[in-house]
């Protein structure tokens, strides 16, 4: 007889036990270990990002600026290419580490310092020159400000140096740059030339003292010149000093001194024969030329226009004339010579129109600067009014040959070629009505619908 099977009997709390609790212990272990992985992952992860950048003054932005370790599957969320890093700003830039977000502050700063080459001097002892000349080739993102970096420096002695330029930029950054100097001493004090006595008439106005005079130095470009003029009298006749200095950078100075003679003339309180024989003389010339260019029945514009077309044409220009006081004198060496600077133009015309009877007086250039030249031109009274006239010869691309001023009024002398500047309120009213459209300064002749005045 076979033996009886057992039957089995399934047991709920052994599998409880054995089978369910080990796998739910197992699963719950699993998230555990998990979830621990995890947090530990982004606690790398936010270890390794920088809270806080600085980044240069136009650096591009990288994921390197951000992280000591750039993490797997890393990109930019917020659109750093849009960033202009030539901007000083702080930016929030978002980052994206594997599906974890990081957030770090941007600073775009300026850190540098400005760079440049020094420019090497060579000078004579004197003041310093500035220190924005002393560099080149300067380079920074934002403006540059150059100064001495120890105050300016004492270049009043010979010798070689290396001077620091300072360059600061506008966010403070600075840099040094050693210039070197090679200072000589300039001992030699500059030349004046062209001085010489003056003889000019008792009562004048003026005198051009520094017709003709020029002053050199060895290296100063535009040495200084005053003339002292304190003792000249020109109301009295009698010889007075007249004192020219020159001076350079650095203080080298010269002095001439000259005398002036302030001489009568006819219509002085004083009389001269010598003189009044230069004047009698000067309107003899004037009257055998007038007599070949004029007619009875002119009038006194015609005549006016005959005489300054007569200069312009027979009177050449040189840069001096013998003499620059007597304007007798300078209208005879004129006449006789036909060749003069400005002074013998103008004295010849005076003469010309003085035994016509026509009134004339002499206008003399303002001199705004110490190199400016003396120029002389008259005011001649025509149709009764003052009006500028100028023989000179006066040519250039916009000006051609034979072209002379003629009745001009104020505005139209200060338009015409070279400088006619003068001091307005020394000389009588001056016409304000134009009659250039009635002139033919190149012809020498006057229309006849000039409007004349009754």
């Amino acid at each position: 007889m076979a033996p009886r099977q057992k039957k089995f009997k399934f047991n709920v709390i052994r599998f409880l036990g054995f089978v369910v609790l080990p796998l739910i212990s197992g699963a719950l272990l699993g998230v555990l270990g998990a979830y621990i992985f995890y947090n530990r992952a982004i606690a790398d992860i936010e270890s390794e990002c920088l809270s806080e950048v600085n980044i240069e003054y136009g650096h591009e932005i990288t994921l390197d600026c951000f992280f000591t370790e750039i993490p797997p599957n890393t990109d930019f969320i917020t659109s750093v290419d849009k960033i202009d890093t030539g901007m000083l700003a702080s930016y929030d830039i978002a980052i994206d580490c594997g599906g974890h977000v990081v957030h770090s502050i941007l600073n775009v700063i300026d850190c540098t310092g400005p760079t440049a080459n020094p420019v090497p001097v060579e000078m004579y002892a004197g003041k310093a020159p500035e220190p924005k000349t002393l560099v080149k080739d300067v380079f920074d993102l934002t403006d540059v400000h150059c100064t001495y970096n120890n105050g300016e420096p004492d270049l009043t002695k010979g010798g070689n140096f290396d001077i620091g330029v300072r360059l600061t930029d506008t966010n403070g950054n600075f840099s040094v740059i050693d210039v070197p100097f090679y200072i000589k001493q300039d001992v030699t004090a500059p030349v004046i030339s062209g001085v010489h006595d003056i003889d000019v008439m008792v009562g004048s106005e003026s005198v051009s003292y520094r017709d003709g005079v020029t002053v050199t130095d060895d290296f100063a470009e535009n040495p200084t010149l005053e003339i002292d003029n304190s003792q000249v009298d020109l109301a009295h006749v009698g010889d007075y000093p007249l004192t020219y200095t020159a001076t350079d950078d650095v203080g080298n100075m010269s002095t001439v001194t000259v005398k002036i003679h302030v001489i009568p003339i006819a219509n002085a309180e004083v009389s001269s024969a010598v003189t009044q024989a230069y004047v009698d003389e000067a309107y003899r010339m004037a009257r055998e030329i007038n007599a070949k260019i004029l007619d009875d029945d002119d009038t006194d514009v015609e005549k006016a226009m005959k005489i300054f077309y007569w200069v312009h044409k027979n009177i050449s220009f040189i840069l001096s004339t013998p003499e620059y006081g007597n304007w007798a004198v300078a209208a005879i060496n004129t006449f006789t010579k036909r060749y003069s600077s400005c002074y013998g133009t103008w004295s010849v015309c005076k003469a010309m129109l003085d035994v016509e009877g026509i009134e004339n007086i002499c206008v003399i250039r303002e001199r705004k600067n110490s190199w400016d030249n003396i120029h002389y031109w008259a005011l001649v009274k025509l149709n009764g009014e003052w009006y500028h006239c100028d023989a000179q010869k006066y040519f250039n691309d916009y000006t051609p040959k034979g072209y002379f001023c003629f009745m001009m009024t104020d505005k139209e002398i200060i338009n015409a070629p070279t400088n006619h500047n003068f001091a307005k309120d020394k000389y009588p009213d001056r016409s304000t009505t134009s009659v250039q459209n009635y002139i033919n300064v190149y012809r020498g002749t006057i229309n006849s619908n000039f409007p004349y005045k009754d």
